[in-house]
C-alpha cells in the first residue's frame, strides 16, 4: 500500500508521546495496524509488549485480525522467519483490548491489593439495578430514622411536590453515576461542595462562576459593539445623518466602558445607572438607513438594559456581590447534605457488592486505579509497584479513538506509561460521547501544545470531491477555536484521496438540501413537543421516500472498491437521524409501503413491542392475577383467545370487583375461563422449580405463541425479540437476585427510565436493505448515499433545566429553592454552569453534524423542516448584515438546529451555491394523511372554459331567471337533504349562548363518531382499551373536546373495527379517506327546471379503496337513527348522494366503481348498495 508522507510519519516516528489527529476517512486504523507491524518486524518488539486500547470489543477483535493478516502476508515472503511465527502465538495473549478488558486483567492479577476476593464476578445490569434500588431505599430509611432536620429540609427542597422523595433518590443516583468518570470521586465531591462555603465579603468576580458570567457578558457586549460599528460606518457616509451617527458613537463608547471593567460590583453599578441617549428626531426627514439603525439600536438597548427578564441587567447582573455570595452560600448546607448522602450511598453500595462478591462496570476502572496509584507522604498520587511493573512491560501504549477518553481512563493509562511512550490516535471533530462523560478537552490540550510530535492525517480516502468540499465550506464557516474548540481552516480541510475512475455510466455526485417550509406565522421559541416532532417527521419521511424511489428507478451506478462501478442497490442507502426513538418507524413505514426492504438499527422501544408486552403481562399475572391491565391484555391476546365482547360481558356482570374476581363468578364463559386458569396454574406450578429463562421458553412452547408471531408480518423481528427476552432472563438468573417478582421489578424500572436494552442483530453487513440509524451508530461506517434527515429538529437542551447541573470542572450548578416560601430561581452558579454546558452541548451537536456529513462516499442528501422559511432567512440575513457577512462565534452559537447552520452558511458563502442543490418544498407538498399521500390534489372534473366577448358580457340577459334562485355551487349534502328540508316545519331555536351548557345533539355526536372513524389505523387490531386511548389522544391534540370524547359510543367504533370493511382495509392495496372533489352536474338532473346549464357540486368522499382483488370500493359512513332497523329506508335516503359520489369517483379515476357500501354505526353493519 502506498502511504502518504504524513501516514509514514505516523507509522515510524518514535521517541516521545505522539498525537495523531486523523480526520474522517483518513485511514487511521490502517496506520495503527501498520505501526504495530513495524514495531514487531523492524523494531523487534514483541506484540505482547504493546498495549493497544480500542473503544469497543468489536474494534479490538478487528484490530487483532488485521494484525494477524498482516503477519501472515509478511510470512508469505519470509516463511522461515521464526520471529514472525512467534508473534502469532503471542498475539493470543497480547494486550489489544478495550480499557475495561485491560483493567479487568489488572484486577484479576492483583486482587489481593484490594478487599475483593479472587473469585469475584462482574454483575449483570438487572442485578446492579435491583441492588441500587435496594441500597438507596435502605439508606433513606436509615436517614429518616435519625430524624435529622437537614434531611427533612433536603427532601422538601429536592423531592417531588415537597412530599415525595423519589426525585431526591434519582438525584443521588444521578450524582453517583456522574462522578464515576472522575478518578477520585469522593475528593471531587468534597472539593466542589466546599466551593459554596465562600467568603461573603469577596467580589463575586473572584469566584469561578462570576468570572465565567463576566466573560460571557463581555463577549455579548463585544458582539453588540461590532454591530453598532457596522451601522455607524454606513451612517457616517451621509452628512445628513450625522446626529444619528453621533448618537450611535455615544452608545459604542458606553458599551466599551463595560469591557474595561473587571470587578462584579463595578459592572453591576454601571449597568444599574446606564441609560442611552434619546434617539434624535427631525420633522419630515425620512431615511430608511436611519430607521434601520434605530431598530438595531433598540434591540441592543433592550438586550443590555431593557426591562425584559432576558436583558443583561435583569438576567445576569441582578444584584451585587454580597447578595450573589449570599445566594451561593445558602446552598452550602443543602449541597453538603447531598454530598454526605451520596457518599453514604456509595459506601453502602460498595459493601453490598462485597457481600455478594460482585463488582459493577464502573468498579472495573476504579479498582484498577486503586491498584495502580497510592498517595505519598505529601499527599500526591504516585505509581505503585504494580504500575511500575506495567511501565517496564509496555514499550508503547497506543490509544485508538483518543478523543472519547475520560478523566479516569487518562489517569490509568498515564500510570502504566513510561511518560514518553503513548501513541494517541483520534479526531476531536468526531468526539460525540459527552453524555458518557467523554472529555475531548484531553485531546485538545495536547493538540494545542504538541508541536513536532503532532501529526495530522487530512487526506480522505472515502468521499468524492464535492462531498468533501461541502463539509469543508460548512465547517470553515461555523467551527472555530472559540466555538468548536478547533480552528477549522486549510490545516483541517479534508483532501481528496480516493481515486474515483471516470465512466460514461450515470453516477451520483454532489449534495442536495431539501427544506420543507411549514410557513407558520408565529415561531415557537420553546422546546418542540412530541406531537410537533412527529408531524414534522411524517412530512419529511414522505419526501425522503419519494426521493429514494426516484434514485432507485433512475439506473444510477455507484463505485465499489472491489467490483468497480455497479448498479445502485438498497444497501447503498442510509438514513441518518439525530434522534431515532419514535421517528425511525415513521421512515420505515413510508419505505415499506413502497415495497422496499428497510431495517431500523435502533435499540429503544423494545419493551413497547406487542409480543414483549404480551409475555411480560403474562409473567405479571403468574406473579399476581389481580393486575387487571395485565390480565385483560393477556386474555385478549392469542394466548387467552377471549373476544372483546366476551370481556365486556364479564365486566358488565361484575363491574365493581377486580377482573380476576369477576372471572371467578362468571357462569356464561365458565368453560373458557377455567381453561385459561388451568393454563396459568400450570405456569405458576412450573415457576416454583424452573429457572426463569426455562419458564419463559416453556411458556413459548406451551402456548405456541413463539410460532404464532413467527407467521406475522416482520415475524423474524418478533421472534428475535422473544429470544432476546429469553436471553435477558438467562443473564438475570446468573445474578444474585432470583425469582419472577424481582425480574418484573427490574423490567419495570428499565421501562420507567427508558433505558436502552439493545436490540437483536437481525441483518448482516452485506444485507441488501436500506438502513435507518442514529448518527452515533453510523460513526466509523460509510455509505455511497447518505440521507441526513431531521435537520430542522431543535437541539435537545432539556438537561439544562435540571435542579442541579453537574460539570467535571465547574462542579455543581444548583437552583435556589425555598420550599417554605415556595420560591425557586437559578443561582448565578447555575447560570454560569448552564452557559458552559449549553455551549458544550452545541459544540457536540456540531461534531455530530461533522460525523454525519463525512459518512457519505458519493451523494449527500440533507432534509429538514423550517417552521417559517421566509422569517428564518430574514433573521439570518439581518444577523449577517451586522457582521459584514461573516458567521461570528455569536451567530454560530445562536443556532438551534442543524438547518440553522446550513442556511446561515448558504447565505454567507457563495461557494455553497455551486456545491449543493437547494430545493424548497411547501408543507402541503408532502402533507396529508398517510392513506392519501399520493392523492393530495382535489379531483376537478369537467372544467368548461368561457370565452364571451366584453360587450356580450355587459349586455347579456339571462334567459332562465329561475336559475338565479339556485346556487351555482352546491354540496352533495345540501342536495341530498333538499327534499327533507322542504318538508320540515320551520323551528326557531334559541341562540346557544342563551341556552347555557347543553348536552351534545345527536348530529354533533354523529359528527364526532364520523371524525373518530377517520382517525382509525386500519393496520391495527383494536380493543375497547385502544379505542379509549385513541379518544384520549384526540382530546390531548384538541381534535375533540372532553364532552365529545365522553359522548362517543365506543362500542360502535369497536363494532366497525370488527366489520368486513375494516378487515378488507387491512389488506387493501390503496386506501383514501376524506377525499374532496368537484363535479359539474346538469341542473335538470337535480331540479325540475329545463336547462342545459350545469351546477358545480362539491363533496367529500368518506372512504374508497382498492382491495386485494383490485376492486374499487366506495364507502360512506352514516350515523343516523334507523327506524325499526329498516335498511331500505337508509338506502333510499342516500341513493342520490351516493350516485353523485360514484359518478365523481369514476370520472376522476377513469374506472368503474365495483362496490358501494353504507356503513351504519346505528345498525353496526355494512349495507351493500347497487353497482
Amino acid at each position: 500500500m502506498a502511504w502518504t508522507k504524513n501516514q509514514e510519519q505516523a507509522i515510524y516516528q518514535k521517541g516521545d508521546n505522539i498525537l495523531v489527529a486523523a480526520a474522517a476517512g483518513s485511514g487511521k486504523t490502517a496506520v495503527l495496524v501498520e505501526r504495530i507491524i513495524n514495531k514487531i518486524t523492524n523494531e523487534n518488539i514483541d506484540v505482547d509488549k504493546l498495549l493497544v486500547v480500542t473503544f469497543t470489543n468489536a474494534a479490538a477483535t478487528e484490530m487483532r485480525e488485521r494484525v494477524l493478516d498482516a503477519i501472515y502476508k509478511k510470512l508469505e515472503s519470509d516463511s522461515n522467519n521464526l520471529r514472525l511465527q512467534k508473534q502469532i502465538v503471542l498475539l493470543n495473549k497480547s494486550h489489544i483490548s478495550t480499557i475495561h478488558a485491560f483493567c479487568l486483567e489488572v484486577i484479576r492479577n492483583n486482587f489481593y491489593k484490594t478487599n475483593i476476593s479472587p473469585n469475584f464476578r462482574l454483575a449483570n445490569t438487572p442485578e446492579i439495578e435491583l441492588l441500587k434500588m435496594e441500597v438507596i431505599e435502605d439508606v433513606f430509611d436509615e436517614l429518616y430514622e435519625s430524624k435529622d432536620e437537614d434531611i427533612i429540609n433536603l427532601v422538601n427542597t429536592y423531592g417531588s411536590s415537597y412530599r415525595d422523595d423519589d426525585k431526591l433518590k434519582e438525584l443521588i443516583l444521578k450524582i453517583y453515576k456522574f462522578i464515576q468518570s472522575i478518578p477520585y470521586p469522593e475528593e471531587w465531591l468534597e472539593e466542589q461542595t466546599e466551593k459554596f462555603n465562600l467568603n461573603l465579603e469577596q467580589d463575586f468576580s473572584e469566584t469561578t462562576w462570576g468570572n465565567i458570567i463576566i466573560k460571557n457578558a463581555k463577549d455579548e457586549i463585544e458582539g453588540y459593539i461590532n454591530t453598532l460599528k457596522n451601522i455607524s460606518k454606513k451612517l457616517k457616509r451621509d452628512d445628513e445623518l450625522e446626529k444619528w451617527y453621533v448618537c450611535i458613537l455615544d452608545d459604542i463608547n458606553k458599551l466599551e466602558k463595560i469591557e474595561k471593567l473587571q470587578k462584579w460590583d463595578e459592572i453591576y453599578n454601571y449597568l444599574s445607572e446606564l441609560s442611552f441617549e434619546t434617539w434624535p428626531s427631525k420633522r419630515n426627514f425620512v431615511s430608511e438607513l436611519k430607521d434601520k439603525a434605530k431598530g438595531i439600536r433598540d434591540k441592543i438597548k433592550d438586550a443590555v438594559v431593557g426591562g425584559k427578564p432576558s436583558s443583561l441587567r435583569k438576567r445576569v447582573f441582578i444584584y451585587n456581590s454580597q447578595k450573589a455570595n449570599e445566594d451561593i452560600y445558602a446552598m452550602y448546607p443543602i449541597l453538603k447534605a447531598i454530598k454526605d448522602i451520596t457518599i453514604k450511598f456509595s459506601t453502602a453500595y460498595r459493601e453490598a457488592k462485597l457481600e455478594k462478591n460482585i463488582i459493577d462496570f464502573n468498579d472495573i476502572e476504579h479498582l484498577a486505579l486503586e491498584i495502580l496509584v497510592k498517595k505519598d507522604e505529601n499527599g500526591n498520587y504516585v505509581p505503585t509497584e504494580v504500575a511500575k511493573h506495567y511501565q517496564d512491560i509496555f514499550e508503547e501504549i497506543a490509544i485508538d479513538e483518543y478523543q472519547d477518553s475520560n478523566d479516569i481512563q487518562e489517569e490509568i493509562l498515564k500510570q502504566v506509561s513510561k511518560g514518553n511512550n503513548i501513541f494517541m490516535v483520534g479526531d476531536v471533530k468526531q468526539s460525540i460521547y459527552k453524555f458518557r462523560q467523554a472529555k475531548p478537552e484531553l485531546f485538545l490540550e495536547k493538540y494545542n501544545t504538541y508541536k513536532d510530535n503532532k501529526i495530522q492525517l487530512f487526506v480522505n480516502f472515502r468521499s468524492r470531491k464535492n462531498v468533501l468540499d461541502l463539509s469543508n465550506v460548512i465547517f470553515e464557516n461555523i467551527m472555530s477555536k472559540d466555538f468548536g474548540s478547533i480552528e477549522y481552516n486549510e490545516n483541517e480541510f479534508l483532501n481528496v484521496g480516493q481515486d474515483y475512475l471516470e465512466t460514461d455510466k450515470k453516477i451520483l455526485d454532489g449534495a442536495e438540501l431539501h427544506i420543507i417550509d411549514e410557513a407558520e406565522t408565529i415561531e415557537n421559541e420553546n422546546e418542540e413537543d412530541d406531537e410537533e416532532v412527529l408531524e414534522k417527521a411524517e412530512i419529511e419521511a414522505r419526501l425522503v421516500a419519494k426521493r429514494i424511489k426516484e434514485l432507485i428507478n433512475s439506473n444510477y451506478y455507484v463505485f465499489d472498491k472491489k467490483r468497480g462501478y455497479r448498479s445502485l442497490e438498497f444497501k447503498d442507502i442510509v438514513i441518518l437521524l439525530r434522534k431515532t426513538t419514535g421517528i425511525a418507524p415513521i421512515y420505515e413505514k413510508e419505505l415499506t409501503d413502497l415495497g422496499y426492504p428497510v431495517f431500523s438499527d435502533i435499540g429503544t422501544n423494545y419493551f413497547e413491542t406487542i409480543e414483549i408486552q404480551t409475555i411480560m403481562n403474562l409473567l405479571k399475572i403468574i406473579s399476581n392475577p389481580d393486575n387487571d391491565i395485565a390480565l385483560v391484555s393477556v386474555l385478549r391476546s392469542p394466548i387467552g383467545k377471549f373476544t372483546d365482547n366476551e370481556l365486556i360481558e364479564i365486566r358488565i356482570e361484575c363491574p365493581k370487583e377486580s377482573f380476576y374476581n369477576a372471572m371467578l363468578v362468571n357462569e356464561k364463559h365458565k368453560e373458557k375461563i377455567n381453561e385459561f386458569f388451568e393454563l396459568i396454574e400450570d405456569f405458576r406450578s412450573k415457576e416454583e422449580y424452573l429457572k426463569l429463562d426455562e419458564l419463559i421458553w416453556y411458556i413459548y412452547e406451551r402456548t405456541g405463541y413463539y410460532n404464532y408471531v413467527s407467521l406475522m408480518t416482520n415475524g423474524n423481528i418478533k421472534t428475535a425479540n422473544l429470544k432476546m427476552l429469553f436471553e435477558k432472563a438467562k443473564d438475570y438468573e446468573q445474578g444474585s437476585f432470583k425469582g419472577l417478582y424481582n425480574f418484573i421489578n427490574f423490567i419495570d424500572r428499565v421501562t420507567k427510565h427508558n433505558s436502552d436494552m439493545g436490540a437483536p442483530k437481525l441483518i448482516g453487513e452485506n444485507e441488501d436493505v436500506i438502513r435507518i440509524m442514529s448518527i452515533h451508530k453510523s460513526k466509523g461506517l460509510e455509505f455511497p448515499i447518505v440521507f441526513l434527515c431531521g435537520t430542522g429538529s431543535q437541539f435537545n437542551m432539556m438537561d439544562l433545566n435540571a435542579n442541579i447541573l453537574m460539570h467535571s470542572e465547574l462542579g455543581f450548578g444548583p437552583k435556589y429553592i425555598n420550599y417554605e416560601r415556595k420560591i425557586a430561581y437559578n443561582t448565578l452558579a447555575k447560570e454560569a454552569v448552564r452557559h458552559i454546558m449549553k455551549k458544550e452541548l452545541k459544540e457536540e451537536e456540531m461534531r455530530l453534524l461533522y460525523v454525519a456529513l463525512t459518512r457519505a462516499r458519493e451523494k449527500l442528501i440533507i432534509t429538514g423542516v423550517d417552521k417559517n422559511l421566509k422569517k428564518s432567512i430574514e433573521d439570518k440575513q439581518e444577523m449577517l448584515e451586522s457582521s459584514d457577512n461573516v458567521i461570528t462565534k455569536g451567530i454560530a452559537e445562536k443556532a438551534k438546529t442543524y438547518l440553522d447552520w446550513l442556511e446561515t452558511v448558504f447565505l454567507s458563502d457563495d461557494r455553497m451555491k455551486s456545491l449543493v442543490q437547494l430545493f424548497e418544498h411547501p408543507k402541503n407538498e408532502n402533507s396529508g394523511t398517510k392513506d392519501e399521500k399520493n392523492k393530495t390534489e382535489e379531483l376537478v372534473i369537467e372544467d368548461r372554459p368561457i370565452n364571451e366577448k366584453l360587450n356580450e358580457i355587459l349586455t347579456w340577459e339571462y334567459p332562465q331567471a329561475e336559475l338565479t334562485q339556485i346556487e351555482g355551487k352546491s354540496s352533495v349534502t345540501k342536495i341530498a337533504k333538499k327534499v327533507q328540508e322542504d318538508e320540515e316545519e320551520l323551528k326557531l331555536k334559541k341562540p346557544k349562548f342563551l341556552e347555557g351548557e347543553l348536552p351534545l345533539t345527536k348530529a354533533e355526536i354523529g359528527t364526532t363518531v364520523h371524525l373518530v372513524l377517520q382517525k382509525l389505523d386500519f393496520k391495527q387490531s383494536y380493543t375497547m382499551e385502544k379505542i379509549q386511548e385513541l379518544l384520549e389522544l384526540l382530546e390531548q391534540k384538541q381534535i375533540i373536546t372532553t364532552k365529545q370524547k365522553e359522548a362517543v359510543p365506543k362500542e360502535k367504533i369497536y363494532e366497525f373495527t370488527r366489520s368486513k370493511i375494516f378487515a378488507e382495509l387491512a389488506e387493501a392495496k390503496e386506501v383514501y379517506r376524506e377525499q374532496p372533489f368537484y363535479i359539474n352536474i346538469p341542473v335538470k338532473e337535480l331540479y325540475e327546471i329545463k336547462s342545459e346549464e350545469n351546477i358545480l357540486v362539491q363533496g367529500i368522499i368518506d372512504l374508497y379503496y382498492i382491495n386485494k382483488n383490485n376492486e374499487l370500493v366506495l364507502v360512506d359512513y352514516k350515523t343516523d337513527y334507523v327506524p325499526e332497523n329498516d335498511e331500505t329506508s337508509l338506502k333510499d335516503k342516500y341513493t342520490s348522494q351516493l350516485e353523485i359520489y360514484k359518478r365523481a369517483l369514476e370520472q376522476a379515476l377513469n374506472r368503474k366503481v365495483d362496490s358501494i357500501y353504507i356503513y351504519s354505526t346505528y345498525l353496526g353493519k355494512e349495507i351493500k348498495m347497487w353497482v
